[in-house]
């Protein structure tokens, strides 16, 4: 883990209550299954435990950047790291950053229904827009700050190990006390971007989908981001066992249906 002191950075971000809010709709919500804002939602029960362990760890542990990952696409890592983003949100004295960092299949600005082009991440990294503020977007009145990302034709690798990754990085760490970030990183077999991310984080979360995660990817994808910290599972579009060749690995929440 990298430890920054927050004098030590330019601040990326102006303080929670200046920046201004973008108004999401319930029914956008609905659209695009984010339930973690939702506590009364049977749906959002999965997140909020999640949360909850996650919060014991932020107490127990000095954490504060945590990673979503996949071995492979398309087994719902933006859907569980938006929702508990937004679950996260809703805890007391806690501020919560989500970063899109999947820089070749960006998605979370989908599920938020922002507009399908704009300033992104990849802006930032590239010097195009090297202003943070004109990219990160509040959601509502909520304790939640998106950096969406929107596909470029770039180098991502170079972007993400460039000057303005490095202070992207440096940024999120310096990010005052009760800050959580979640990133929503790239699936850890696309290519070398999520391990360059990983070398980042605090922890990271995987997400499995039943019947098409293995072993052996589960296995791959801890030893690539070694030493970065597993902090668990997740097991997504649950059917009936936990991996395609029957293997359980740490402790798992099941979420079926969503993605």
């Amino acid at each position: 883990m990298n430890v920054l002191n927050p004098g030590q950075a330019t601040a990326l971000f102006a303080p929670l209550d200046r920046i201004e809010p973008v108004d999401v709709l319930p029914e956008q919500f609905d659209d695009q299954n984010i339930v973690g804002f939702r506590n009364a939602d049977s749906r959002a029960r999965p997140f909020k435990l999640l949360r909850s362990q996650i919060v014991r760890q932020l107490d127990e542990r000095e954490i504060k950047l945590i990673g979503v990952t996949s071995a492979a696409p398309n087994v719902g890592k933006t859907f569980v790291a938006s929702n508990l983003a937004a679950a996260l949100s809703r805890i007391a004295d806690h501020d919560v950053y989500l970063i899109d960092l999947d820089l070749h299949r960006p998605a979370v600005a989908t599920r938020f229904s922002f507009e399908p082009e704009g300033w992104g991440v990849h802006d930032f990294l590239s010097g195009e827009q090297p202003d943070m503020g004109q990219i990160a977007r509040r959601i509502n009145d909520e304790r939640l700050v998106v950096v969406p990302g929107y596909k470029r034709d770039v180098a991502t690798g170079e972007l993400l190990t460039s000057a303005a990754g490095t202070r992207l990085f440096d940024g999120l760490r310096a990010l005052p006390p009760r800050s959580v970030v979640i990133i929503d990183m790239p699936p850890i077999f696309a290519d070398d971007d999520a391990v360059i991310v990983g070398q980042h984080l605090d922890g990271f979360i995987l997400v499995v989908e039943d019947g098409k995660s293995t072993r052996k990817q589960v296995l791959e994808t801890i030893r690539l981001l070694s030493p970065t910290p597993f902090m668990g599972a997740i097991l997504n579009r649950y059917r009936s066992q936990l991996f395609a060749d029957e293997y359980g690995y740490g402790f798992a929440y099941g979420y079926g249906g969503y993605y």
